[in-house]
Parts: C-alpha cells; sequence; structure tokens
C-alpha cells in the first residue's frame, strides 16, 4: 500500500491540489451570509377572561394558540411561526424586492412580468420562511429568533420587526377580543332589569375594563426581551477554512481508497491462480 502511495505521489499531489483550489474557488465565490438574534422569554398572556359559549368564534386566542390546555408560551412559540406575522412583517418592510431580486427593476421601481412578475404572498411568505428559524426551548422556556441574511443591517431589521410585530398581534388580538367582551357586558347591562343581576354585570364589567387597560399599558405583552438583535459584525456562513480542511481531507481519503482499490485488484489474481494450483 505504502510502495503504491510513494510511486503514484505525484499524481495524487496534482490531484488534491486541483481539487482543494476548486474547493477554495468555490467558498471564495460564495456570498456571506449574516446572523442577527434575539432571546426572548415568554409571558402570561393576560386577557379579557370569557367562557366559551358559541364554539370558536367565543373562544379566548389563549385557547385558540395554546389548545385551551397548555402554557401561554406555547402560544407565543406557535405566533412567531404564523403565516400572518411573516405577511405582517412583509408588508411593513417591503421586503418584496429584496425577497425575489431577480423580479425587481430597482431604476423602474417595478416588476417586471418577463421575470415573472410580482410574487403572491404565499411565494413572498415561503421564502421569508427560509431565512427565519425560531426555537423554543421547554425545559429553560426560552425562545430564540435567528434571521440569516447576506445584509448584516437588513438581518436586524427583519429580526426587530419579528419581535415587534409578534408582540403587536398578540396584543392586538387580546384588545380586539377584551372590547367585545365589554360591549356584549354593556348590552346585558341595558337589557337586564333585576338588581342583583346588575350589580353581577356591573363587577363583570369592571374587571374587564380594568384587564383591558392593564393590556394596553403593558410595555411588553407577549414577551421579555433579554437579548436584543444587533448588527451583525461578522458573517456566520460559510465557515471556509473549517469546510476548505474538510474537503482536503475528504479528497485525500478518496485517493487513498482508490489506491487501496488498485491494490486489491492487483491482489485478487494472485489468490485465484494460488486456489487453482
Amino acid at each position: 500500500m505504502l510502495s503504491l502511495l510513494r510511486a503514484r505521489w505525484r499524481p495524487l499531489v496534482i490531484v488534491w491540489v486541483v481539487a482543494v483550489v476548486i474547493v477554495a474557488a468555490r467558498l471564495v465565490a460564495t456570498p456571506d451570509v449574516y446572523t442577527s438574534s434575539a432571546l426572548l422569554t415568554p409571558l402570561p398572556l393576560e386577557q379579557v377572561e370569557q367562557r366559551a359559549q358559541g364554539g370558536i368564534a367565543d373562544a379566548s386566542i389563549r385557547g385558540l394558540l395554546s389548545a385551551g390546555h397548555r402554557r401561554d408560551d406555547y402560544a407565543v412559540a406557535a405566533s412567531l411561526q404564523s403565516r400572518q406575522l411573516l405577511d405582517a412583517v412583509i408588508e411593513q418592510l417591503d421586503l418584496g424586492p429584496q425577497l425575489f431580486p431577480q423580479r425587481w427593476d430597482e431604476a423602474e421601481s417595478k416588476w417586471v412580468e418577463s421575470r415573472g412578475g410580482e410574487p403572491t404572498k404565499g411565494q413572498l411568505r415561503r421564502r421569508l420562511a427560509r431565512f427565519v428559524d425560531t426555537y423554543y426551548e421547554e425545559f429553560t422556556g426560552l425562545l430564540t429568533i435567528e434571521v440569516h441574511w447576506g445584509d448584516p443591517a437588513r438581518a436586524h431589521r427583519v429580526a426587530s420587526a419579528l419581535v415587534e410585530v409578534a408582540d403587536r398581534l398578540l396584543r392586538d388580538a387580546a384588545i380586539g377580543e377584551g372590547e367585545r367582551r365589554v360591549a356584549e357586558l354593556r348590552r346585558e347591562m341595558e337589557q337586564v332589569a333585576f338588581g342583583e343581576v346588575d350589580v353581577f354585570l356591573a363587577e363583570e364589567m369592571t374587571r374587564a375594563i380594568s384587564s383591558l387597560t392593564s393590556i394596553r399599558a403593558r410595555a411588553r405583552y407577549a414577551f421579555r426581551v433579554i437579548d436584543p438583535p444587533v448588527v451583525p459584525d461578522r458573517p456566520s456562513w460559510p465557515p471556509r477554512l473549517l469546510l476548505l480542511l474538510l474537503a482536503g481531507l475528504a479528497v485525500a481519503a478518496c485517493e487513498v481508497g482508490v489506491v487501496a482499490g488498485i491494490r486489491l485488484r492487483r491482489e485478487r489474481p494472485r489468490g485465484g491462480a494460488a486456489r487453482g494450483a
């Protein structure tokens, strides 16, 4: 085996150098990817509670998102992967031209029909989802959002928008639900003439308005930001040196395998001749 390697060392080295140079050129041409991340911890979703009596239409947003029997952090984690959130972020930051640059004419500021035209909401949403990763650690209760983008400033803006828009959407849903609850209680108070029932409804109205005020006043409704998104100062991908080392090792292993195969092929006829004798 060693004699074969020594006998063929020149072509082996040439092949190894050529392969490593090709890989190095490919890695140099690969664009950098920057990652902006945020570390969050979900908060209890304060609600103007209402017992469901009419099916889904009357169920609370907490019950809809967390199946009615899980903790609120599951609801927050689920909301960060929702279509509604991605659509809202795309619209707020006008990410269409960045997600589909090949279809966008920067000089004319319009979509080019010959290149596919304006993408649909579904296409935009699916493209943005490729750049976003969300992790929820059930044991620690920590929620991580990572946005991977070729532009570090854009990665930071998208990550910040995901945090802000997700919190706003959940707050708006709770406020809308609370306002409907207060309106229902007000209508019931106008129709009820019994004293004790009227007092009960007044107490319910007071609690509902108090909860609604608290929801509006909270600085953060859905989660507390432990580590906010920042503009990354270095790329997270590709790890060029590591990939180059792995490529060099892989080429060397393939060459050793080829030499070993040649050695085995040479020894087979000898073994067959010995058995025949």
